[in-house]
């Protein structure tokens, strides 16, 4: 069995996992999962799915009886030929897109529903613009498990509705909220302690940053090369943080690429803190308001000033860095990947087209080459996070490339 404990980064206090804790029981700080010896293997091949991946998971297919739950299949990693023609690179994708729901999320959705069937909780409040509510949702319909009642800004309603077919109403609840990511969240919190339910966490939720790890594993484990960079778009950046600390915990930090986090220009936090070389995220680097954009839905944490502290010492740790990219980059990007034959075969295929967010993150790769902090003789791993869901896209933005 996996022998793990929770251990906080503020006072040191460790525990067992005996009860649903989102912080420090002694102190109210960052809990994380440890693990204190590293494994001797960090699949085991007598499981299939994300099961495999046990000795480095706080889970154990076992004794547990879990398999049954899931069937996630590992995704592609594909090389870019024309696209690392173009930009002067070695340009590989992570297809999160093949996900069940579209999105990479699906990994943290069973991870987050099992820790509540571990702890016996009934009913749980989590906030989400799109890809973590319908994951989620999707894990909870499958498991037919505790409730899940997800606070959603009523701006991403037609996004949600794209998916709503992995909902089961029993055990899945929506609400929806006029106001922006930060206001939700609030929301979030007041009507958890109105009714008494457990708060999911966000970035705290530890639950989350194991299941997102697994992505991680899959590059470690099953892919021949080494990137150089690895790149995903950022909100809160719990997938930055999740993908490095699957390295630390098989004891191999100095094989961690260097990380690349991508924010919009209309709602980059962490860039600006981290331009400063700011330890924590102070008021100053905080928008005063996001102004609306066609070209960016999800990513619009305004402040995300639990994770920019912990983040800041992992780029500096992996010479990483923060980056922001206008609209024009992004929709500049978002055609990027239609110039590559993969995606249009996936988009004639299946009509599946790739979300805003991984073009925020190709803008960063672009807009870092142009910088000359990416090398042109570098393998760059880029997490193609997901597919667009309804409304997302404008057809006439790529439909002269498809």
């Amino acid at each position: 069995m996996t022998k793990y404990i929770l251990r906080c980064a503020a006072c040191n206090h460790s525990t067992k996992e005996d009860a649903y804790y989102v912080e420090c029981p002694l102190c109210g700080g960052f809990l994380d999962v440890e693990f204190p010896t590293p494994p001797a293997m960090i699949t085991d091949e007598a499981f299939s799915s994300i099961f495999k991946f046990h000795p480095v998971m706080p889970y154990d297919p076992v004794s547990e009886n879990i398999e049954s739950f899931e069937n996630l299949q590992e995704t592609p990693i594909i090389h870019a030929e024309r696209l690392s023609k173009k930009l002067g690179i070695s340009l590989f994708f992570k297809d999160e897109t093949a996900m069940p729901s579209g999105t990479w999320k699906d990994r943290e959705g069973f991870v987050s529903i099992h820790r509540l069937l571990k702890n016996k909780l009934s009913d749980l409040v989590i906030f989400s613009s799109g890809n973590t509510a319908t994951s989620l949702a999707r894990s909870a319909s499958i498991i037919k498990g505790p409730r899940l009642h997800i606070v959603v800004p009523a701006a991403s309603r037609e996004r949600i509705q794209t998916y709503k077919q992995f909902f089961d109403e029993d055990f899945v609840k929506t609400h929806y909220f006029t106001g922006s990511n930060d206001e939700c969240i609030q929301e979030a919190a007041k009507f958890a302690a109105e009714k008494g339910y457990q708060i999911e966490g966000g970035f705290s939720n530890y639950a989350r940053r194991e299941g997102l790890k697994l992505l991680a594993l899959e590059v470690i484990s099953g892919w021949e090369k080494t990137a150089d960079w690895y790149v995903q778009p950022v909100a809160g950046g719990i997938g930055i943080y999740s993908y490095y600390k699957a390295y630390r915990d098989i004891g191999m930090t100095e094989k961690c690429p260097r990380l690349l986090g991508v924010q919009a220009d209309i709602c980059s936090p962490m860039v600006n803190a981290w331009r400063a070389d700011a330890a924590i995220l102070e008021e100053q680097y905080i928008p005063q308001q996001v102004l609306p954009s066609d070209f960016v839905r999800v990513l619009r944490t305004r402040k995300p000033t639990d994770s920019y502290p912990i983040l800041k010492k992992i780029m500096d740790k992996t010479r990483g860095r923060f980056e922001s990219v206008s609209d024009h980059q992004i929709y500049d990007a978002l055609r990027l990947f239609y110039t590559d034959e993969y995606y249009q075969n996936i988009y004639r295929r299946t009509g599946k087209l790739v979300g805003l967010e991984p073009a925020t993150a190709l803008a960063g790769i672009a807009k870092g080459i142009n910088a000359g902090y990416i090398a042109h003789d570098e393998t760059v791993l880029l997490n193609v996070s997901g597919s667009a869901k309804k409304g997302d896209i404008k057809m006439e933005w790529i439909a002269d490339l498809l």
